[in-house]
Protein backbone atom coordinates (compact mmCIF):
# COMPACT_ATOMS: atom_id res chain seq x y z
CA UNK A 1 0.00 0.00 0.00
CA UNK A 2 2.75 2.39 -0.80
CA UNK A 3 1.75 3.38 -4.34
CA UNK A 4 1.43 7.01 -5.33
CA UNK A 5 -1.09 8.76 -3.17
CA UNK A 6 -1.49 8.38 0.56
CA UNK A 7 1.78 8.06 2.43
CA UNK A 8 2.87 5.13 4.52
CA UNK A 9 2.44 7.49 7.47
CA UNK A 10 -1.18 8.19 6.49
CA UNK A 11 -1.90 4.47 6.19
CA UNK A 12 -0.36 4.01 9.64
CA UNK A 13 -2.51 6.77 11.12
CA UNK A 14 -5.69 5.33 9.59
CA UNK A 15 -4.71 1.83 10.73
CA UNK A 16 -4.17 3.00 14.32
CA UNK A 17 -7.50 4.83 14.32
CA UNK A 18 -9.33 1.75 12.99
CA UNK A 19 -7.48 -0.43 15.51
CA UNK A 20 -8.64 1.83 18.37
CA UNK A 21 -12.17 1.77 17.02
CA UNK A 22 -12.12 -2.02 16.74
CA UNK A 23 -10.69 -2.49 20.24
CA UNK A 24 -13.45 -0.24 21.58
CA UNK A 25 -16.21 -2.02 19.66
CA UNK A 26 -18.75 -4.00 21.64
CA UNK A 27 -17.95 -7.13 19.65
CA UNK A 28 -14.25 -7.11 20.58
CA UNK A 29 -14.90 -6.00 24.18
CA UNK A 30 -17.32 -8.91 24.60
CA UNK A 31 -14.76 -11.32 23.15
CA UNK A 32 -12.11 -9.96 25.54
CA UNK A 33 -14.53 -10.49 28.43
CA UNK A 34 -15.09 -14.09 27.31
CA UNK A 35 -11.31 -14.54 27.19
CA UNK A 36 -11.34 -13.76 30.93
CA UNK A 37 -7.83 -12.37 31.19
CA UNK A 38 -6.16 -14.94 28.93
CA UNK A 39 -5.38 -12.12 26.48
CA UNK A 40 -5.32 -8.40 27.20
CA UNK A 41 -6.36 -5.49 25.06
CA UNK A 42 -2.72 -4.39 24.80
CA UNK A 43 -1.58 -7.84 23.74
CA UNK A 44 -4.19 -7.76 20.98
CA UNK A 45 -3.06 -4.27 19.94
CA UNK A 46 0.55 -5.41 19.73
CA UNK A 47 -0.32 -8.45 17.63
CA UNK A 48 -2.40 -6.30 15.24
CA UNK A 49 0.41 -3.76 14.90
CA UNK A 50 2.85 -6.54 14.10
CA UNK A 51 0.46 -7.86 11.42
CA UNK A 52 -0.42 -4.45 9.95
CA UNK A 53 0.89 -5.31 6.47
CA UNK A 54 -1.21 -8.48 6.26
CA UNK A 55 -4.29 -6.78 7.69
CA UNK A 56 -4.11 -3.85 5.29
CA UNK A 57 -3.53 -6.22 2.37
CA UNK A 58 -7.02 -7.60 2.99
CA UNK A 59 -8.47 -4.31 1.73
CA UNK A 60 -6.04 -3.59 -1.09
CA UNK A 61 -8.86 -3.19 -3.65
CA UNK A 62 -10.51 -0.43 -1.63
CA UNK A 63 -7.17 1.21 -0.96
CA UNK A 64 -6.30 1.25 -4.67
CA UNK A 65 -9.70 2.78 -5.49
CA UNK A 66 -8.92 5.52 -2.96
CA UNK A 67 -5.47 6.09 -4.48
CA UNK A 68 -6.96 6.32 -7.99
CA UNK A 69 -9.68 8.75 -6.89
CA UNK A 70 -7.17 10.87 -5.02
CA UNK A 71 -4.69 10.90 -7.89
CA UNK A 72 -7.45 12.06 -10.23
CA UNK A 73 -7.89 15.14 -8.03
CA UNK A 74 -4.38 15.86 -6.80
CA UNK A 75 -2.16 14.26 -9.40
CA UNK A 76 0.10 11.29 -8.72
CA UNK A 77 2.92 13.30 -7.14
CA UNK A 78 0.98 15.50 -4.75
CA UNK A 79 2.16 15.27 -1.13
CA UNK A 80 -0.03 13.17 1.11
CA UNK A 81 -2.27 14.66 3.79
CA UNK A 82 0.26 14.01 6.51
CA UNK A 83 2.96 16.00 4.73
CA UNK A 84 0.61 18.95 4.20
CA UNK A 85 -0.44 18.89 7.83
CA UNK A 86 3.14 18.89 9.06
CA UNK A 87 3.35 22.69 8.65
CA UNK A 88 -0.20 23.99 9.14
CA UNK A 89 -1.10 27.58 8.40
CA UNK A 90 -1.86 29.75 11.41
CA UNK A 91 -5.54 30.09 12.15
CA UNK A 92 -6.45 26.80 10.50
CA UNK A 93 -8.00 25.64 13.78
CA UNK A 94 -10.54 22.81 13.64
CA UNK A 95 -10.15 22.34 9.89
CA UNK A 96 -6.89 20.49 10.56
CA UNK A 97 -8.95 17.69 12.03
CA UNK A 98 -10.66 17.03 8.70
CA UNK A 99 -8.94 14.96 6.02
CA UNK A 100 -7.81 17.01 3.05
CA UNK A 101 -10.49 15.52 0.81
CA UNK A 102 -13.25 16.55 3.19
CA UNK A 103 -11.83 20.09 3.44
CA UNK A 104 -11.70 20.28 -0.35
CA UNK A 105 -15.32 19.14 -0.66
CA UNK A 106 -16.39 21.76 1.86
CA UNK A 107 -14.45 24.53 0.14
CA UNK A 108 -15.64 23.56 -3.33
CA UNK A 109 -19.27 23.27 -2.29
CA UNK A 110 -19.13 26.82 -0.97
CA UNK A 111 -17.49 27.94 -4.21
CA UNK A 112 -20.09 26.06 -6.27
CA UNK A 113 -22.99 27.63 -4.37
CA UNK A 114 -21.55 31.06 -5.05
CA UNK A 115 -21.21 30.36 -8.77
CA UNK A 116 -24.75 29.00 -9.03
CA UNK A 117 -26.25 31.90 -7.15
CA UNK A 118 -24.54 34.23 -9.61
CA UNK A 119 -26.67 32.61 -12.35
CA UNK A 120 -24.11 30.12 -13.67
CA UNK A 121 -24.85 26.50 -14.54
CA UNK A 122 -22.36 23.69 -14.02
CA UNK A 123 -18.93 25.13 -13.38
CA UNK A 124 -15.43 23.68 -13.23
CA UNK A 125 -15.81 23.96 -9.46
CA UNK A 126 -18.76 21.53 -9.75
CA UNK A 127 -16.52 18.94 -11.38
CA UNK A 128 -13.83 19.54 -8.76
CA UNK A 129 -16.37 19.17 -5.96
CA UNK A 130 -17.66 15.93 -7.46
CA UNK A 131 -14.11 14.58 -7.76
CA UNK A 132 -13.28 15.63 -4.19
CA UNK A 133 -16.50 13.98 -3.00
CA UNK A 134 -15.43 10.81 -4.82
CA UNK A 135 -12.12 10.91 -2.93
CA UNK A 136 -13.93 11.34 0.39
CA UNK A 137 -16.28 8.44 -0.43
CA UNK A 138 -13.39 6.21 -1.54
CA UNK A 139 -11.53 6.97 1.68
CA UNK A 140 -14.62 6.16 3.77
CA UNK A 141 -15.07 2.86 1.92
CA UNK A 142 -11.39 1.99 2.47
CA UNK A 143 -11.52 2.85 6.17
CA UNK A 144 -14.75 0.91 6.73
CA UNK A 145 -13.37 -2.12 4.88
CA UNK A 146 -10.17 -1.92 6.92
CA UNK A 147 -12.23 -1.94 10.10
CA UNK A 148 -14.83 -4.56 9.14
CA UNK A 149 -12.83 -6.92 6.93
CA UNK A 150 -9.35 -6.34 8.29
CA UNK A 151 -8.91 -5.28 11.89
CA UNK A 152 -12.01 -6.68 13.62
CA UNK A 153 -11.73 -10.18 12.08
CA UNK A 154 -8.02 -10.23 12.90
CA UNK A 155 -8.63 -9.34 16.55
CA UNK A 156 -11.47 -11.82 16.93
CA UNK A 157 -9.38 -14.50 15.25
CA UNK A 158 -6.47 -13.96 17.63
CA UNK A 159 -8.81 -14.11 20.61
CA UNK A 160 -10.32 -17.33 19.31
CA UNK A 161 -6.83 -18.83 18.86
CA UNK A 162 -5.87 -17.90 22.41
CA UNK A 163 -9.10 -19.36 23.79
CA UNK A 164 -8.67 -22.59 21.81
CA UNK A 165 -5.08 -22.92 23.01
CA UNK A 166 -6.21 -22.29 26.61
CA UNK A 167 -8.95 -24.91 26.30
CA UNK A 168 -6.43 -27.37 24.87
CA UNK A 169 -4.03 -26.70 27.73
CA UNK A 170 -6.80 -27.24 30.30
CA UNK A 171 -7.88 -30.49 28.62
CA UNK A 172 -4.27 -31.67 28.56
CA UNK A 173 -3.83 -30.91 32.26
CA UNK A 174 -6.98 -32.84 33.15
CA UNK A 175 -5.96 -35.94 31.23
CA UNK A 176 -2.33 -35.76 32.32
Amino acid sequence: MTDAGPSVREVGVVFERMLDQALNSQQVRDALDRAAGVCSREQLRTRAQEARTAITAAVAVEYQAYVRARSAVTGPHCPADGARRAAPARGAGPLLLLPAAARAVLRLRVTRRGARSAGGGRTPADAEADAAADVARAREVWELALLERGVVPFLLGRLEEVLMRERGDRAGRRSG
